[in-house]
């Protein structure tokens, strides 16, 4: 009697081991800019990455299983992007949410492809990554934030209603987001809203001085700046021009907010107009409460970058949810079937080049304050 109870439980081990094996967490890998022109946006965009995680796991995971990140640093550089993405294709995660910025984005491409893991993120805004990914190309790059080419769309016809401006000035930061963005700024605002363009400057990343610059801005005086410059740059930039007194409107893809808030409450930049692929005012129920987690956690409202990290998370979940797998291939095939609803509150799905940023919000500055002018549908 006693053999055969024990036999019994020997074979119920042997049935459950393998199960059990089976119930280690799921690692999703995060490539972002940890250190480097980007390091405090990284940052920012691990608040919504954790946030996801934590809530994710308190609902009782995935699968039956608890969520996890490996967060490797890629120093918003191509060449370490592309170690980063090998680093985790090495440990086997079954998902990057990465690589924050377009050129890290953009580098690692080839490599997720090559190891069918699925990529997706709500920062990178170039307008190539939309070319490169989904139909006819690679099929494992998804975004779910507009790119330059649809916020600078969606800009130039504010622009053309309104009349704010007749002349612009450029100024874009040397990598991929910053001329990616210019570009897309004199294909689609110039022409739209009629504007003369008086001068384009591009600058190294992490330049310490804009003094020249900003002297040639004084000269020409135009309407408005438009400025694509990541945040480190974008605020010494915006720091000198109060300190030489430039007192003119900005645009383009310039943070109304964040960092910058200090220099619009000193009124530095009165009567801006930017583009911008997250709105903490815009008004849903899902908005408000993500808001309020992330002031009680971080005394902060939440930026671009923390939205764009837990909703891509927020989609990895429901993707691999849907899949019932960890399979790369079978989580891609989810995430371009699905159709989810982003923290906007705006229910969006995977168009045929894998892009699911299909609204831009319009921000502007007035008395000093920073308003929500629109939320625009694009393509």
């Amino acid at each position: 009697m006693r053999r055969k109870l024990w036999m019994a439980v020997a074979a119920a081990v042997s049935l459950t081991t393998p199960a059990m094996a089976q119930q280690g967490p799921i690692v999703i890998g995060v490539s972002t800019a940890q250190t480097g022109p980007a390091a405090t946006a990284a940052e920012w965009e691990l608040w919504g990455v954790n946030l996801a995680v934590e809530e994710i796991n308190a609902a009782g995971g995935v699968l039956g299983r608890k969520l996890e990140i490996m967060v490797v640093d890629n120093k918003c550089n191509p060449s370490e992007a592309v170690n980063a993405a090998n680093k985790l294709v090495e440990a086997k995660v079954v998902a990057i949410e990465g690589s924050h910025c377009s050129s890290a984005h953009l580098a690692s491409m080839k490599i997720i492809e090559d190891a069918r893991i699925p990529m997706i993120t709500g920062i990178a805004s170039n307008p190539q990554i939309t070319k490169l990914s989904g139909k006819g190309g690679n099929d494992y790059a998804f975004r779910i934030s507009a790119s330059d080419a649809s916020m600078m769309d969606a800009l130039g016809i504010y622009l053309a209603n309104k009349k704010p401006f007749k002349t612009v000035a450029i100024v874009a930061e040397d990598s991929d987001f910053g001329r990616g963005g210019a570009d897309a700024f004199k294909a689609a605002v110039v022409p739209k809203a009629g504007l003369e363009v008086v001068s384009t400057d591009i600058h190294p990343q992490n330049a310490p001085d804009f003094t020249s610059i900003l002297t040639r801005l004084q000269q020409r005086r135009p309407d408005a700046i438009a400025t694509f410059q990541l945040g480190g740059d974008s605020l010494n930039f915006l720091r000198q021009a109060m300190q030489v007194g430039v007192r003119i409107p900005f645009t383009g893809r310039i943070e109304l907010g964040g960092r910058n808030t200090p220099i619009i409450e000193a009124g530095g930049l009165e009567k801006s107009i930017s583009a911008w692929q997250y709105s903490a005012l815009a008004d849903s129920p899902q908005n408000h409460a993500f808001a309020e987690k992330i002031k009680a956690k971080y005394k902060a409202e939440p930026y671009l970058q923390t939205w764009a990290g837990y909703d891509c998370i927020r989609v990895l979940a429901q993707a691999i949810k849907d899949a019932g797998s960890t399979d790369g291939t079978k989580i891609k095939d989810a995430i371009k079937a699905m159709s989810f609803t982003n923290v906007m509150g705006k229910t969006v799905k995977f168009d045929e080049y894998n892009q699911a940023g299909h609204w831009v919000a319009l921000h502007t500055v007035l008395n000093k304050k920073v308003t929500l002018a629109d939320l625009v549908e694009v393509k």
